[in-house]
């Protein structure tokens, strides 16, 4: 896909997939490609989930903050001070406490991968034998 404009390796990052803990006192990291997310679930759309991808987790939360200024908590003393202060998550917490049953996060979705590292799309075909 081209988006003239539009470097979209530069939306691709290695995040944590999976961090195990084992007995032995030793640690398991998985790391896997991801993109990061704005996921919104609110009042409007028929209780759609409309999810919008960004190049970093900082602009997802950038911009999710700025949604729920514009979703009514511009009129909430301490959500425009935490925006002012760039304290983004502390936004998008505060308008879930506000707005229950409502969504806005940020997080990463990972790419799903074969066995080989591969990039899936979609559901794999059976395999004949």
């Amino acid at each position: 896909m081209d988006l003239p404009g539009t470097d979209l390796d530069s939306y691709v990052a290695r995040v944590v997939a999976s961090e195990s803990h084992h007995p032995d006192g030793t640690r398991t990291v998985v790391e896997a490609p991801a993109v990061w997310t704005l996921a919104h679930k609110g009042y409007s759309g028929s209780g759609r989930l409309d999810v919008w991808l960004y190049a970093s987790e900082k602009a997802a939360s950038k911009a999710g903050a700025s949604l729920a200024l514009a979703c009514g908590l511009d009129e909430d003393g301490a959500a425009v001070k935490a925006h002012r202060a760039r304290r983004y998550q502390k936004v998008l917490a505060r308008y879930e406490e506000l707005h229950p049953g409502n969504l806005l996060r940020v997080q990463s979705a990972c790419f799903q991968t074969d066995d080989h590292g591969m990039l899936v799309f979609g559901e794999p075909e059976p395999q004949r034998t």
